[in-house]
């Protein structure tokens, strides 16, 4: 559909009305008289000429042009919405709250709803209704309604209530009819990308079977004019003419068989006076708050969906990110060690989800370490924090004591001998070590021993027996317990 699409038969049809068809006085250009109420606005003439096409109305001189956004096609739309092509209803706020409409529509997967200072007014929107025809060899018949916000001139989505005659009031209550012009180019422009898709496969499925028809008709007389000159019977030359002509027949038919025409044509208007309720509704968890603004009419009771943040669609059930971003759940990336998630409009400063280097689980800022020595994430379920030096490092540079046999990083843990720096500095114990006292009271195979040797780092205690052949190496944990309990030879 393009802006002229319907506009002939609205203004053929408005005259018609009027009792007073159009008349055309040459191609292209029309003769119309005017009824009494329209009169003013064309200086007092009883009659006018018009024309539908541009380059018509230009060329011919003293013609008005009947187009989308003309002076002509806006006072006819008023005067059409005056005279009767029009109703006017009333729908009001039900009884259901605005929490519990907001609710029921957003449904946010991981956030709690506050609603702050719900207001509800009334809004005049116009309800155009078209009807709309598309032909090609069959014919298809479609009745389509659009709502148009007057305040901004938005469609709105209708609903069954609208059509509801107990809704109807008085049309006689005193309407500012400035602005339906503009109305009905947008419900125009709105009806066109509704129609749009269903009208290319229409017309589509009409060419498929047009260049079906055209292929056998061109096939059929090919090999009939072959037959006519393979035959010795004379030239056959007036026969051959009389098959081409024939063929351009029968094509010419076959594309104004299936020649895809659309039309639509404006049936009536409804006022609507609607009862839309606004409301700021605040999105939040433990790590985010986002605060939007919301609308919904009475007619629908809808909430329209939260678009994606990050991708633009729409979502059903939104996603609070902890960059404060509203976002579908396929756009999200979650920790899996909490309930923290971000999305592809965070920031570095906002903190986003990296995958560990080993298990590629997500991990959040709160739980994600870096390994000191290559830089990568890991999660602390492969990470190692060395008892020593404090390095956190990942799993590949983590080291085993042969001694203690306690995990370190590799830094603190020294070839040959594959020992930490705590076993490899230990000193004489100071007489009265209260863990080399409650070790002796507990074991009896070290109450008699009394040369000892310690070291100790923040996690583990390492207490070295000293016998005549044999050693005893104890590891100890902070709370006394006893991880490791070994015999080695003394040297």
């Amino acid at each position: 559909m393009t802006d002229g699409d319907g506009v002939e038969p609205f203004v053929r049809r408005y005259f018609e009305r009027e009792g007073q068809p159009i008349e055309e006085e040459e191609p292209g250009v029309y003769r119309a008289r005017l009824p009494e109420s329209l009169r003013p606005a064309f200086g007092g003439a009883e009659s006018i000429r018009i024309a539908f096409d541009p380059a018509t109305a230009a060329a011919a001189g003293q013609v008005d042009l009947a187009a989308v956004g003309s002076f002509l096609l806006d006072r006819l739309v008023e005067e059409a919405t005056r005279a009767g092509w029009h109703t006017v209803a009333r729908v009001e706020a039900g009884p259901e709250t605005a929490e519990q409409v907001v609710g029921r529509g957003l449904r946010p997967k991981n956030a709690t709803l506050s609603i702050r200072e719900p207001t509800t007014e009334s809004v005049a929107n116009l309800l155009f209704n078209f009807r709309v025809r598309f032909m090609t060899d069959e014919r298809i018949d479609r009745f389509e309604s659009i709502l148009v916000d007057t305040r901004t001139g938005k469609e709105r989505t209708p609903a069954a209530s609208l059509f509801d005659e107990r809704a109807s009031l008085p049309e006689d209550i005193g309407f500012d009819w400035r602005g339906i012009a503009q109305a009905y180019r947008a419900a125009c422009t709105a009806l066109e990308d509704r129609l749009a898709p269903a009208a290319k496969a229409f017309r589509e499925q009409a060419e498929s079977l047009r260049k079906g028809e055209v292929d056998r008709i061109a096939a059929y007389f090919e090999r009939s004019i072959q037959e006519v000159l393979d035959s010795k019977v004379g030239d056959g030359g007036s026969e051959v003419r009389a098959l081409q002509l024939d063929r351009e027949r029968r094509l010419a038919e076959a594309e104004e068989k299936h020649r895809f025409v659309g039309e639509a044509e404006l049936c009536n208007v409804r006022t609507v006076l609607l009862d839309v309720t606004r409301a700021d509704v605040t999105l939040s968890h433990r790590g985010a708050a986002k605060t939007i603004r919301v609308e919904f009419d009475a007619a629908s009771r809808e909430v329209p969906s939260l678009a994606c943040e990050a991708c633009g669609r729409t979502v059903a059930e939104p996603v609070l990110c902890f960059g404060g971003h509203v976002a579908g759940p396929e756009c999200v990336h979650g920790c899996e060690f909490c309930d923290r998630v971000h999305c592809g409009r965070c920031g570095p400063s906002e903190g986003r989800i990296a995958a560990c280097s080993t298990c590629r689980r997500g991990t959040c800022p709160d739980h994600l370490e870096v390994c000191a020595l290559s830089g990568r994430p890991y999660c602390p379920d492969h990470v190692h924090a060395c008892a020593i030096c404090g390095r956190t490092v990942g799993p590949e540079y983590v080291a085993r004591c042969e001694s203690c046999e306690q995990r370190y990083c590799v830094v603190c843990v020294a070839p040959p001998s594959e020992r930490c720096a705590t076993c490899r500095g230990l000193v004489p114990a100071e007489a009265g070590d209260a863990t080399i006292a409650t070790l002796r009271r507990r074991d009896p195979a070290l109450s008699k021993i009394t040369k000892w040797k310690r070291g100790a780092n923040p996690r583990y205690t390492v207490l070295l027996a000293k016998g005549l052949v044999w050693n005893v190496l104890v590891v100890v944990d902070a709370k006394g317990a006893v991880l490791v309990r070994k015999k080695m030879l003394g040297s």
